[in-house]
């Protein structure tokens, strides 16, 4: 391989695939999904309010829906604060879920700021949302905290 080799290959030993600055893209290359990233947010704040809602403990577990309180009364809320029903569980995803929407809203609100009317719509079912959400969380906690 003397300088016959080096001047057929170009200039400084370079082939003439990477003088024109992309490599061939191979077959595998071209069937890649591109997934928007809106898709991604929306799959992790799913997956954020499952977790958040037990739904981990729901899977593994597999609590009751309804839980005996005495010989004639049920509760869908368990009465021990370590424990829940699915249903608590399921209704805790709602609420937080609320939360989130009206976190949501209330950001969209000011990126809507040229229409005021539009920006002060989002805004305040928004803030409804908001006081809904943690309005229910709070409820849950007390009612649950007065089964027992």
């Amino acid at each position: 391989m003397g300088i016959r080799h080096l001047i057929r290959r170009g200039k400084k030993g370079m082939s003439k695939q990477s003088k024109k600055g992309k490599p061939k893209s191979s077959p595998l290359r071209k069937s890649r999904i591109e997934i928007p990233k809106k898709y991604i947010s929306v799959a992790v704040v799913a997956f954020c309010l499952f977790i958040i809602g037990g739904g981990v403990y729901n899977i593994l577990e597999e609590p009751n829906s309804m839980v005996t309180i005495s010989s004639t009364s049920y509760s869908f809320l368990h009465p021990y604060t370590n424990e829940q029903t699915s249903t608590e569980g399921y209704v805790v995803m709602l609420v937080d879920s609320f939360l989130i929407a009206g976190l949501y809203m209330t950001y969209r609100s000011t990126q809507i700021a040229y229409n005021r009317s539009s920006a002060n719509r989002w805004l305040m079912f928004g803030i409804i949302l908001i006081i809904l959400g943690f309005g229910g969380n709070y409820a849950l906690l007390r009612i649950k905290a007065a089964v027992v």
